[in-house]
């Protein structure tokens, strides 16, 4: 069965090559000219990955990230901004909302569909290694539904939040460095040190801790990391 990849960009001539090598990729494809068409197309397409502009009237990608990851069941499928703005915070920023991979504009069609073909199978190792349940103390872990529990109640957590939480998850009390995270999230060297991790690590904790501020269950691990707490 062909995986079905949504491209989301108000340029045609740009939505008509990426149909093309993706088509010729042994892909479907699936086109939208904003996030509003994006949203309103999701609802009769099931999609594997999408590549989203983030200049765009209507809606930006930006928001449409947002939008889909504050959705009741969050977003399933991975994002690849393809993007005009090059400066080293638009990046950032999209990886910190929850994209998978940034390619700047212009691009070769090629390294998009090398890109795609990356991403995916990154997601589908990771769905290979996965358990159907863990839990660890007041937080449940349900593979299958894609969502973690605390308490039983569901955490309305952002695509990169979740891959953060359930990968302390599967191994509680291990210290993971930023470069480990960073490099598990997007399947990229680890070259700047910027404050992406950081800023997810703090979304988590304001989410699952207490007080966020002197957590208990995400430690900080001074001069190494970070590791989710092991309970008994």
């Amino acid at each position: 069965m062909k995986q079905t990849i949504m491209v989301v960009d108000d340029a045609p001539e740009l939505r008509d090559v990426l149909r093309l090598y993706l088509e010729n990729a042994g892909y479907e494809a699936v086109e939208a000219v904003d996030g509003t068409d994006a949203l309103e197309r999701l609802k009769s397409h099931e999609i594997d990955l999408m590549i989203l502009d983030i200049m765009m009237p209507n809606m930006d990608g930006f928001e449409l990230l947002k939008r889909l990851d504050r959705q009741e069941k969050g977003r399933d499928f991975p994002i690849i901004f393809l993007s005009a703005r090059t400066q080293v915070q638009d990046k950032i920023h999209g990886l910190t909302l929850g994209a998978d991979d940034y390619i700047e504009k212009p691009f070769d069609p090629s390294e998009v569909i090398a890109r795609v073909m990356a991403v995916l199978r990154r997601v589908q190792q990771q769905k290979a290694d996965t358990p159907d349940q863990v839990k660890v103390g007041d937080l449940r872990w349900d593979a299958g539904s894609r969502r973690v529990y605390q308490k039983d109640r569901p955490l309305e957590l952002r695509a990169k939040e979740y891959q953060i939480l359930t990968l302390f998850m599967k191994h509680p009390g291990r210290v993971y460095t930023k470069q480990e995270i960073y490099e598990y999230l997007w399947d990229e060297p680890y070259y700047r040190d910027d404050n992406t991790i950081m800023v997810h690590i703090s979304n988590l904790r304001d989410k699952i801790e207490e007080n966020p501020k002197q957590p208990e269950k995400i430690i900080t691990i001074r001069g190494l990391g970070y590791m989710l707490r092991k309970e008994k």
